[in-house]
């Protein structure tokens, strides 16, 4: 969990570029995730999502996704994956985005997104992507 940390007290506040969620208990942090705005080359994305004529396509990018070790295992992770996605969603209907990309720290966590529907980009082990479309079908 030190590099979470270090994350949150490090990167946390870069300067508008960042947005972090923080789910709390009194006044500890049970778990986070972060939000930024990112492009993706066009290439590196399914066909199914290589939308519109740019070269490098817009995304949110979830920059970190932590659970505190007491938290884990309550479902804390869906929780604030699930707002992510939320907030993700109503941001595409005010500006244009096709998605979701994150970077899983390791396989496990590649794992986890997994299962909520994100797929791996084209050379890149642990990048994922889940377009709108499929977070509609999550949320509703």
């Amino acid at each position: 969990m030190d590099a979470l940390n270090t994350y949150l007290r490090r990167f946390a506040n870069q300067r508008g570029l960042t947005r972090v969620y923080v789910l709390g208990e009194e006044a500890r942090i049970a778990g986070y995730f972060s939000l930024s705005a990112h492009s993706v080359s066009r290439q590196d994305l399914p066909p199914k999502i290589q939308a519109g004529p740019y070269e490098e396509l817009p995304f949110l990018i979830l920059g970190r996704l932590a659970v505190d070790r007491e938290y884990q295992g309550r479902g804390l992770g869906d929780a604030l994956i699930v707002h992510a996605f939320a907030i993700t969603r109503s941001a595409a209907g005010q500006i244009g985005i096709l998605g979701m990309i994150v970077d899983a720290k390791d396989e496990r966590a590649a794992d986890f997104y997994q299962r909520f529907g994100f797929r791996r980009l084209s050379g890149a082990a642990l990048r994922l992507v889940l377009p709108i479309t499929a977070m509609d079908r999550l949320l509703d």
